[in-house]
């Protein structure tokens, strides 16, 4: 099992993007305009929220034969959300056999044992893990998906070069707590002033203890989960972060080696927030540019009498 720094990054994870950013088989494929989306959230044409849905977004190579390839290198982007419905993680793992390659994230040592998928989480970090889970209704990520798979392929950091990457920036948890809570709160004052107010303490007591409690509780998440500005203005930028792009530096070195080795259709499956970035590094150091895109359903979001 991963020690507890491993799930401690992926808890830090989950919560950041369900505070601020942060079943069904994939939607048919659309083109990809020049700006790419990882999250989104579907509605009615009442304006009442239907699923958050995460894409599949897949580039490829404009010439195969300018590198020296008869087949041409398709790299797709699977952006994840770490908590999500069992259907959501059945149709990835389904997907993923496609692959010759699936990259995935866990600050964890190469040699690390993934949990098999239905193994519980322990300690601490578990527990918290599991009282999240059954507040919204949902699974984690690490006991659903097969890491055991032959085409799963670790690109991350290890515990060690984290928190090397972090002391070299000078970052720490909490200096990086911090800043996020200030993106946010920036964030959810302009908000407020736009639309009078927040959720208030009467709404929030129905959603509780009222009926329905499980989809009204992911119907708020979702919303502010499909913010992925605040995570892009805390952690990406110039400047970066160890949270993001050292992580996906690192997964992209993976990538590298995993072209050498002759692979040529690569997934790199990693949390949303990681996406913008890995777009932009796909585009510049791979001249890969993104063809057309795939949804698939996280989060039920319809109410009982809705669907």
């Amino acid at each position: 099992m991963p020690n507890l720094r491993t799930f401690a990054v992926h808890a830090c994870q989950a919560l950041l993007l369900a505070w601020f950013a942060t079943a069904a088989p994939p939607a048919f494929s659309q083109a990809v305009a020049e700006k790419v989306e990882f999250l989104r959230l579907s509605r009615d044409d009442r304006d009442a929220p239907l699923s958050l849905d995460t894409s599949i977004v897949r580039y490829r190579e404009a010439a195969a034969t300018d590198q020296g390839r008869r087949e041409p290198l398709e790299v797709d982007l699977v952006g994840a959300v770490h908590l999500g419905g069992k259907g959501y993680y059945e149709t990835l793992d389904r997907l993923f056999r496609d692959y010759d390659a699936v990259l995935y994230e866990l600050v964890a040592p190469d040699n690390a044992r993934v949990p098999k998928p239905g193994r519980k989480a322990s300690g601490a970090i578990g527990s918290a893990q599991q009282g999240l889970t059954k507040m919204l209704g949902l699974e984690f990520q690490l006991e659903q998906i097969d890491y055991t798979a032959k085409n799963f392929v670790h690109a991350d950091l290890s515990p060690q070069e984290f928190d090397a990457a972090m002391a070299k920036r000078g970052e720490s948890w909490w200096t990086m707590f911090m800043k996020l809570m200030r993106e946010g709160t920036a964030r959810a004052e302009k908000a407020a002033g736009k639309t009078g107010g927040d959720v208030g303490f009467g709404d929030l007591f129905g959603i509780l203890f009222g009926s329905n409690r499980e989809i009204r509780l992911r119907r708020i998440m979702a919303e502010q989960f499909t913010d992925m500005e605040v995570l892009t203005a805390a952690f990406g930028g110039e400047e970066g972060s160890s949270l993001i792009t050292d992580r996906n530096a690192a997964a992209l070195d993976v990538l590298r080696q995993q072209i050498a080795a002759g692979k040529r259709k690569i997934a790199i499956f990693y949390g949303a927030a990681h996406m913008n970035d890995f777009d932009t590094r796909l585009r510049e150091d791979f001249q890969l540019e993104p063809a057309e895109t795939d949804w698939i359903e996280a989060w039920d979001l319809r109410l009982p009498v809705e669907k």
